[in-house]
């Protein structure tokens, strides 16, 4: 089976609760109206909003033999992303998070690395890698075993292969940063970088500076991801600026990792450059309204009819 992109890395259950605005005392119980689970982690959520917006795309890595892997598998394959890649294994849990999220939208999480941390190289198969023409890391130093020098091996086999090839940065705790991508960083065609993330990967404070960092390494395209201001996106030739779409926030997990998902599935669908930077745009701003990071695309066409009315209001 031929796929467009092959996604690798962080992939996990959300558990959302809301509103929670006070914990309860010890050995207490508080009622709360909203609990619900969720596909997230930036690797699954992407690939989910490439196949809703008509890509064909797939999941490689590691889960656990238990039911949270039962449910990210389902939540997959039910939005038509392939599974073929994915090891199941009983020395480790599959990754889930507690979500906790108050009356004004700020998230606290409690969260379980599992399969997460266990996925390795050999974990990867390259059968499906080959058959794509993308491969997309996301997780970025909360993947242990692919930080650094594992990650550039496997970019650079890839490139090799005439396959493609995209970070998507994560917030790093050890506070190790720019080593766990600098290995594959020569190797990579376009990195997408939470703004907040990119000054520690990059020692660099504005968005067009982060860019030129990145691009320094030889990466085609880099988009910054600066949340309520928007994207900036920049390759040799163009410079893309593009202020949020005003919209209501309930929940803003995920949204950065559905917009990857909007940019590639435009890129390797032949959109200009601008039209991307919409795309990725507009997935965002559609995602930050519902709660969970893969639920608030439906399709291309409600993607672009969003746009145009955006657009219309604008004029």
């Amino acid at each position: 089976m031929k796929f467009d992109l092959v996604t690798v890395g962080v992939v996990c259950a959300d558990v959302m609760v809301k509103p929670v605005d006070t914990f309860p005392n010890k050995g207490t119980l508080s009622l709360v109206p909203q609990l619900e689970i969720y596909l997230g982690g930036l690797a699954g959520v992407t690939a989910v909003v490439f196949s809703k917006l008509g890509g064909k795309s797939a999941f490689i890595g590691q889960l656990g033999e238990d039911r949270f892997g039962d449910f990210i598998l389902q939540a997959l394959t039910s939005s038509g992303v392939n599974v073929d890649g994915v090891k199941r294994t009983r020395e480790h849990s599959s990754s889930a998070t507690v979500v906790l999220i108050n009356s004004q939208g700020e998230r606290t999480f409690l969260h379980h690395v599992g399969t997460n941390a266990s996925v390795s190289d050999e974990d990867l198969d390259f059968n499906v890698i080959t058959s794509s023409r993308m491969l997309h890391w996301g997780g970025s130093s909360i993947t242990p075993k692919l930080d650094g020098e594992p990650i550039g091996r496997i970019f650079e086999k890839a490139r090799s292969l005439g396959v493609k090839t995209s970070i998507d940065t994560c917030y790093d705790g050890k506070g190790i940063w720019l080593p766990h991508i600098e290995p594959a960083l020569r190797h990579t065609n376009i990195i997408f970088s939470s703004l907040e993330e990119a000054r520690h990967y990059t020692g660099r404070q504005e968005p067009e500076d982060i860019a030129d960092f990145y691009m320094s390494y030889g990466v085609e395209i880099a988009v910054i991801k600066m949340g309520e201001y928007g994207v900036l996106v920049k390759s040799k030739d163009e410079r893309i600026q593009l202020p949020a779409y005003p919209v209501p926030v309930v929940d803003t997990t995920g949204a950065g990792d559905a917009s990857c998902g909007g940019f590639l599935f435009a890129y390797l669908s032949g959109y200009p450059l601008l039209e991307c930077a919409k795309i990725a745009n507009a997935v965002g701003a559609l995602t930050v309204q519902v709660m969970g990071g893969a639920n608030g695309v439906q399709s291309l066409e409600h993607v672009l009819t969003f746009i145009k009315s955006m657009e219309k209001k604008n004029e």
